[in-house]
């Protein structure tokens, strides 16, 4: 019987000041971040898309465990109220493919 593991991550891969001495000193803070946890949320795409390229690129920065959570963009969730919006999650689908 497979047993199921919890993530552990946070929302952002910024890392404190008080706590960059203790992750590489090498890397972007992605890959920096990704040495301690398996897993981020993206927040940023609630707010704002993201290029295809942008997320295939995050993808190969982190090793091959490493998972994302990805926010919903708000228009919708929040202003359509995920009715009517196939249109919208059709294309968020295409950007965070890669």
């Amino acid at each position: 019987m497979a047993q199921n593991k919890p993530f552990v991550g946070t929302a952002g891969w910024t890392i404190p000041a008080a706590h960059r001495p203790s992750v590489p000193a090498t890397g972007s803070q992605l890959e920096r971040y990704a040495s301690r946890l398996p897993v981020v949320e993206i927040n940023s795409s609630f707010y704002k898309p993201h290029q295809r390229e942008t997320y295939e690129r995050w993808a190969r920065s982190v090793p091959d465990h490493f998972r994302f959570s990805v926010k919903v963009p708000k228009a919708a969730t929040h202003e359509r109220r995920l009715v009517d919006c196939h249109d919208l999650l059709d294309a968020f689908m295409g950007e965070v493919g890669g």
